[in-house]
Parts: structure tokens; sequence; C-alpha cells
């Protein structure tokens, strides 16, 4: 036996400070929930879960981001439902005013309403936002800019890839253009000169004794309703608008009021703008050999297959009128971009273009005659049917996002299973882990105890 070094004591705390470090880090798993708790715990599983802890609060905000996006769809075709709604009241009116039993009064009534209905209509357009972003001006539209003065950008299609888009402008469209004798001094209508002059159909009557201001007068506001503005001085009839489906035609209903007015003049059209693309080296541009190219009054209009759509307009009042090449480069700006997943470059645009009355190309709408009327039928068919078309892609998108969503849900579902299994506690193998080191604790108290007691039996060798 030995003094001076009690090595079974030794051994007996070793194994107990072993323990009470077992028990230790027991109680930390089981207080804490996770049994990695620190990097010395297991230094690669630590690493691993919080990589997957950061996907996992990436997931989280991914799902948010998109329901957001949904919100955001959901506030423009709310939008939108209205418009439909005005637009098929405007279409109402044009029927309406189609049929030619009704009034001049009549028709001013219904194109009294066309006009607070086209100034609503922009009025959305101007107004829906969501969290201060303009849903419906354009500002959601892709955007591009032209290296030609005289030529603006009207509409640049969601999927047209970014890039340089060529084109060719040789002539600017023209206004319908005429002129009619324009009364001045004390010029009275006689008994014989009373009768009607027709301005595109809308009648006009010149009654006896009306002074030559009062007839200029009533030309004036005559052409005024139908687009077409009437200088009293000269008497020069020009369209307000440009284009080949302009025209202006005159026609009185006496010889003796049309030898007054000379208004025994044939009809005069405007002309469409003309246009091409531009080749370089025998190939287009930027766009496809497949694409078409459309000129209406100064507006060009570029489409090809898969909705893809580029649309211009030709300044009249520019100096050179748009006339010679123009580059139009494409930006990839424009469209919102929602991040909807967890990493970069998971993005979606959400691209939604102006839905003004001019845009839609309803804004000099007039429902005075029926051939007007007509007219307005149709270019109000064709803003519903790109009202449909934008509503459609909104829809498009929100589908998209649902089940982004349901995506992501259940991503974050598996990716927390899994850093669940990492890092949490098994609460039941963790409390029976500590019963035992908590026993062995206790018996290794014991055995220190035992061994300390061991050395006073070398007190019965002194006695002896």
């Amino acid at each position: 036996m030995r003094l001076n070094h009690n090595a079974l004591a030794y051994t007996a705390n070793n194994n107990l400070n072993t323990i009470n470090n077992n028990l230790t880090k027991s109680m930390q798993r089981l207080s804490s929930g996770y049994k990695i708790n620190k990097s010395s715990d297991d230094p690669a599983a630590k690493a691993i879960s919080q990589r997957m802890e950061a996907q996992l609060r990436g997931l989280a905000k991914a799902t948010d981001n998109s329901n957001d996006g949904i919100s955001l769809i959901q506030t423009a075709e709310g939008a939108l439902d209205e418009v439909h709604t005005i637009l098929a009241r405007i279409r109402e009116l044009a029927v309406r005013g189609a049929n030619e039993v009704y009034a001049e009064e009549d028709k001013d009534a219904m194109q009294d309403e066309i006009k607070q209905l086209q100034e609503e209509l922009d009025r959305i357009s101007e107004t829906t936002e969501f969290n201060g972003r303009k849903l419906l001006n354009g500002e959601l539209n892709k955007k591009g800019y032209v290296d030609t003065e005289g030529l603006s950008i009207v509409e640049i299609g969601g999927d047209i890839e970014p890039g340089e888009y060529g084109v060719k402008v040789t002539k600017a469209g023209t206004q319908a253009q005429t002129s009619i004798t324009a009364l001045s001094g004390g010029t009275v209508i006689t008994k014989e000169q009373e009768g009607s002059i027709t301005i595109n159909g809308l009648e006009v009557w010149i009654m006896e004794g009306d002074t030559a201001d009062e007839v200029n007068e009533k030309i004036r506001n005559a052409a005024a309703k139908i687009g077409i503005d009437y200088n009293t001085s000269t008497g020069e009839l020009v369209s307000q608008q440009y284009g080949k489906n302009q025209s202006i035609t005159v026609k009185a209903g006496s010889d003796e009021l049309k030898a007054l007015l000379g208004t025994d003049q044939p009809t005069v059209y405007g002309t469409n703008a003309e246009a091409e693309f531009i080749l370089d080296n025998g190939k287009r541009v930027g766009f496809a050999d497949t694409a078409t190219l459309d000129t209406e009054g100064n507006r060009i209009t570029v489409t090809d297959k898969n909705g893809f759509k580029m649309v211009y307009d030709v300044e009249p009042d520019s100096p050179t009128a748009g006339i010679g090449e123009a580059t139009v480069t494409v930006l990839s700006a424009g469209p919102m971009v929602l991040q909807i997943g967890n990493n970069e470059g998971q993005t979606l645009n959400i691209n939604i273009s102006k839905t003004t009355a001019e845009s839609l190309e309803i804004d000099h709408i007039n429902v005075y005659t029926s051939e007007y009327a007509s007219e307005a039928i149709e270019r109000i068919d064709n803003a519903v049917a790109k009202i449909s078309g934008i509503r459609s892609a909104l829809g498009a998108y929100q589908n998209r996002l649902d089940h982004t969503v349901n995506n992501l849900e259940t991503a974050d579902e598996n990716l927390t299973s899994a850093v669940s299994r990492i890092r949490d506690t098994d609460m039941a193998e963790e409390i029976t882990e500590y019963t035992q080191q908590n026993v062995l604790s206790q018996s290794a108290l014991q055995m220190l105890v035992k061994s300390n007691a061991r050395p006073e039996g070398l007190l019965q060798l002194f006695q002896r």
C-alpha cells in the first residue's frame, strides 16, 4: 500500500469529471432542445445546419414576396375589371349612337358620358397603385429609348429580349385637309341660301338671317364634335388625327349654299406613315424574318409570333417627324422584379402595359354619325381584346405564383425536417442518456469517497 499517491482516488476523480462533463452536455441538450449547441459538439453538422437555417429564412421571405406579388396582381386585376366595365358601357353608347333615330342633342349627351368615362379610365390608370408603385400607367412596362428625334416608344412587349431593333421611317402620316369659303364681313344668309351642310355626315343647319360669324361658329362647333378643326378665318378644315382612315367630306343641301361656301369638292383623305425594317448585310436589325410591320396614321406596330409586339409613334410636330433610320434599344429595366426564390436569379418579372384611353386608341372616338359610331365599336372591341390579354397575363402570373408558394412551403417543410434531424435533441434518447450519466455520477462520487478512505487502513499497521 502506498501513501503519497492515491491512484484509486485519481481514477475515481477522473471518471467523475468525465461523467459530469457528459451530464452537463446532456442537461444542455435537454434544456435548449438542440443536440448541437456549439461548434465543438459537431463541427460539420453545425456548419451544415447554419447554412440550412439561412436557406429556411430565405424560403420564408420568398414565400412572403410571392404572396405580396399575388396581392399586387389582384390589385391590378381588380382595377382592370372596372376598366372592362367602362369599355362595355362605352361600347353600349357607341351601339346606341350608330342608330340614326337620335337627335344631335341626344348624341351630345352620349358623347359627354363617353368623355367622362374616358377620363375615369385615365384616372384609374394613373392612380392604381400597390405600396406606392403605379401599376397601370406604363411604369411596369419594359423600357427602351430611341436614338432619333421624332419617334417615340408606345409599348414594348414583356417577352421582348433586350437589344437593338431597327426601323426606318420613310414618310410621316398626314391629316385630311380641305377648305371651304369662310364667310366674312356683313354677310347675312338669305332665304334662298338657307339649308344644311353635312361634314362627314353630321348635319349643320344654316338658317335665314344667320350672320357670317354665326355660320362660322356653327361649322366650327360641328366640326369639333367629329374631330376636325375649322379655321374661321381661312375656311380650312383639318382632321385632328392622322392616317388614311381620316377623311373630310363637305356637302351643301342647296346650290345657293354650295356656291356661297364652295363645298362642291371631292372627299379628301389623310395618309399613313411609311416604314420598313433596317437591314444589316441583308439581315434585319433585331427583328426576326417572321416579324411584320404595319402602320396606321403615325403609329407603327411590329408584331411577331408568340405575342411579340413593339409600338412606336411618329411625332408629327418634330422637325424631322421621325424620318430616317431609328434604332430602338430595349432595356431589361421596367418590369417589376419579384424575388420568388431563396437564391440569386430566382425571380419573376411582372410586365403590365399602359391602359390609358390613348394607349387603347379610344381617346378620339365619337358617336355623332353612324359611320363614326361603327368605327368606335371596332376600336372599343380592340381595346377590350387588349385589356383581356393583359388580364390573361396577370392571371397566368398569379397561377404561377400560387404554385410557387406551394413549392416554397413544401421546400420549407422538408428543409425544416432536415435541420431538425441534424440539430434537434431526441428527447427520449437524451433523457435516457441523462439518467444513465446521473446514476454513474452518483456511483463515481461514492467510489471517490471510498478510494479516499482506503489510506486510513495504513494506521492499522502503526498500531501493531
